[in-house]
């Protein structure tokens, strides 16, 4: 049974002549806007009005983040800054059903690009050194860059220092190791290229 809400708002949208499809955006306004609010209220930096929430948004600390306009994140997204760490999403960029982001340094993402389900996205590494507890070594932090109109497959890891240049598309569960061209396809552990978009059984 639908609450007294949903009620008031299919009223005023019947009086109004609003369709179907409007009373539906219109019933879900106050859980939007409750995302965005706490969102803003967690986060340094900046959320637009325009960012859309698929679920909550898990925040670690208190991040700081920058969207450009129209971004959408989906269910349980994580998103974890610390010491000098900006996390940088360009306009209409969509990061996917339990994507985790964290930077130490700079995670940037160019507009347009889609990163999809559970993708792991981390500047910092833990010191490898031998003779050392690896817990007890300091972490190494190198920026990433993401370019623009770039699709990150279900499952992926991008490591720290990488860059992925425009239109480059990433297969599913790959770990991306080194930097990869503009329009490239790459897939695999660790990712290698496939060929490039155009190309035959390629775009």
């Amino acid at each position: 049974m639908r609450g007294l809400g949903w009620q008031v708002v299919s009223g005023v949208a019947t009086a109004l002549a609003v369709p179907w499809r409007g009373v539906r955006f219109l019933a879900r306004m106050p859980v939007r806007l409750g995302r965005l609010a706490r969102m803003r209220a967690a986060c340094e930096g900046v959320v637009p009005a325009s960012t859309q929430f698929d679920g909550p948004v898990h925040t670690l600390g208190r991040p700081h983040v920058r969207l450009g306009e129209h971004c959408r994140l989906g269910r349980n997204v994580t998103l974890e800054t610390s010491a000098e760490g900006r996390i940088v999403l360009g306009s209409n960029v969509w990061l996917n059903t339990g994507c985790v982001v964290v930077a130490c340094s700079r995670m940037e993402v160019g507009d347009h690009t889609l990163i999809g389900e559970y993708v792991s996205i981390r500047d910092t590494n833990h010191g490898q050194a031998a003779g050392a507890l690896i817990q007890e070594q300091g972490s190494v932090t190198e920026s990433i860059s993401i370019g623009r109109d770039v699709w990150i497959g279900r499952g992926a890891v991008v490591l720290p220092g990488v860059t992925i240049g425009d239109g480059a598309v990433v297969g599913a569960n790959a770990v991306v190791t080194r930097d990869i061209p503009a329009g490239a396809i790459v897939a695999g552990v660790p990712a290698r290229s496939l060929g490039q978009r155009g190309e035959a059984g390629g775009e």
